[in-house]
């Protein structure tokens, strides 16, 4: 639009209609004012919307001043260049007018009117602007631990945000977090090593050209800092040479973490563990501390908080006596001055069972006596063949056995037991030819068809080995369980017997005997 159109609205409008509704006029902004103040930088459109009629031309007035007089905006309409800053359009014949701002700034801050010839101003926006924080971030200062650093800074008038970031020194990528007040704390950094942090701030419009973040460097703590004079007279645990210097290492969690019960449904329990992590890295443990929470039985139950024992520091073991039936948990902690605020714990969960009848207890099954045989004894085949050993893994343990070695489990309900019975790696025994047998007491062997037949267990193999599962070692499934490969194989036999203890429950026997060409190997009791 020229200035000879603008003229002839302002000429027009001094003969606008005194009975015309300025309601026919509708101002919007895109994007809208809705969510708030309009981010700066952004590119706005201010839409006039009115019913088109003969002399009908729109003007838009900032403030009371019209956008072709105003002292700012004037030049930069009259270009009529789309690409300028500001670009003013109109189409009288369909009743529209709009007016582009681009990179909207605080100055672009007021109140715009629409105004159409014949009518007189209409509808009005007040435009809000947000700009970045005019000042970065001061004050960053950097508190490191052994592995890892609290910073801390000072707020930022405008800012609703701060992005912190470190980065080991000499490298290139950072690691970020936006958070929203003053300080942050960072983990998983390493002992004694060089790091450098910054930290900007901004709000919803982003952060102003120019402005630098503020940056710091730190060096987390060494775990082995010396100070000889005054440490040489003290003396810690599980130092295995002369120490001349403070250890100002946290202690190592224990290991080898594990929950001992004595009996079925005991309450008395005694854990142990061990410290060897500590002693390999002469690290320094001045206490232990041992801890035991009971669960809430239902949701809503408050947990039951049985009173921590002060251990000594080379303590391995310790016994509760718990209050009864239900899911506890067991929390080892080793100490030192540096302990504070590092993970030293380790936690061990273990339920002991409600019942109201023990199991009942078994009567003792003897062992069988083997029957003489006629048969010439066996020789193995060659002279440098030993008495085989195998592994055996019962629940979290595992130790080397020989046949005719004795083992003792608990005989619980639903316990299985899975015996492997695995021919020499030497041997041509196709282990789908090796079978079992069971023999309880003096009755008659049952063979493996009836062992399946029957439910006592169940068989299946691998490339080396023939498995059987034991589904319930109870009182049906004590007696002789024997495996062989035919005729010229060797039997090998493993005895389940029970036997009773006290009136809380039973314990099972496991008893194998020897064999040459055969292994027989106790994988799992669960």
């Amino acid at each position: 639009m020229t200035q000879v159109m603008h003229h002839v609205i302002l000429f027009l409008s001094a003969f606008s209609c005194v009975f015309c509704n300025t309601d026919d006029i509708g101002i919007s902004v895109t994007p809208s004012l809705d969510a708030g103040p309009i981010n700066w930088k952004q590119t706005i459109t201010i839409t006039c919307t009115w019913t088109p009629g003969k002399f009908k031309f729109a003007d838009i007035l900032v403030g009371a001043e019209s956008i072709f007089n105003h002292p700012v905006y004037a030049d930069i309409v009259n270009l009529e260049d789309p690409e300028a800053r500001l670009y003013f359009t109109q189409d009288p014949d369909v009743g529209t007018a709009e007016l582009i701002i681009k990179d909207i700034t605080k100055e672009d801050e007021s109140q715009y009117t629409c105004s159409v010839s014949r009518i007189g101003p209409g509808g009005s926006v007040t435009l809000e602007v947000l700009e970045p924080p005019t000042a970065g971030v001061t004050g960053l200062t950097a508190t490191p631990d052994f592995t890892s650093v609290h910073l801390t800074w000072e707020a930022v008038e405008g800012a609703t945000n701060y992005n912190v970031a470190w980065r080991a020194a000499g490298t290139e990528a950072w690691t970020d977090v936006d958070v929203a007040g003053t300080e942050h704390t960072f983990e998983g950094l390493n002992v004694a090593s060089d790091y450098e942090a910054k930290a900007t701030a901004s709000n919803p419009a982003g952060i102003r050209d120019g402005i630098e973040p503020a940056e710091t460097t730190f060096t987390t703590k060494d775990n082995q800092t010396c100070i000889v004079d005054l440490c040489s007279n003290k003396t810690y645990a599980y130092a295995t040479q002369h120490l001349n210097c403070c250890d100002s290492r946290p202690p190592h969690p224990v290991g080898g973490l594990n929950v001992h019960e004595a009996d079925y449904n005991a309450t008395t329990i005694t854990l142990s563990w061990e410290l060897q992590d500590n002693i390999d890295e002469n690290r320094i443990i001045t206490g232990i501390t041992a801890a035991a929470v009971k669960e809430g039985a239902a949701e809503g139950d408050p947990a039951v908080v049985i009173d921590p024992q002060e251990l000594g520091a080379d303590a391995t073991s310790v016994t509760f006596e718990l209050p009864g039936a239900g899911d506890y948990v067991f929390t080892i902690t080793t100490n030192n001055d540096f302990s504070a605020g590092v993970e030293t714990s380790m936690t061990e969960i273990h339920t002991v069972k409600e019942t109201t009848d023990p199991p009942t207890p078994e009567p003792t099954t003897p062992e069988p006596t083997k029957k003489p045989t006629t048969e010439p004894k066996k020789e193995p085949t060659t002279a440098a063949k030993e008495e085989p050993e195998v592994e055996i893994d019962i629940g979290d343990g595992g130790e080397t056995i020989v046949c005719g070695d004795t083992r003792a489990i608990q005989p619980l309900p639903n316990t299985q037991a899975i015996l492997k019975c695995t021919k020499h790696d030497d041997s041509a025994i196709n282990p789908a030819d090796i079978v079992w047998s069971f023999q309880a007491g003096d009755a008659d062997a049952v063979e493996q068809t009836q062992i399946i037949a029957s439910e006592i267990g169940e068989v299946a193999n691998d490339n080396k080995s023939s498995i059987l599962t034991i589904k319930n070692v109870d009182a049906n499934s004590v007696g002789t369980y024997s495996c062989s490969a035919g005729e010229n194989s060797t039997t090998c036999t493993y005895t389940v017997s029970v036997t009773t203890t006290d009136s809380t429950g039973g314990v099972a026997h496991f008893a194998l005997s020897g064999f040459l060409s055969l292994a027989i190997l106790l994988i799992a009791l669960f």
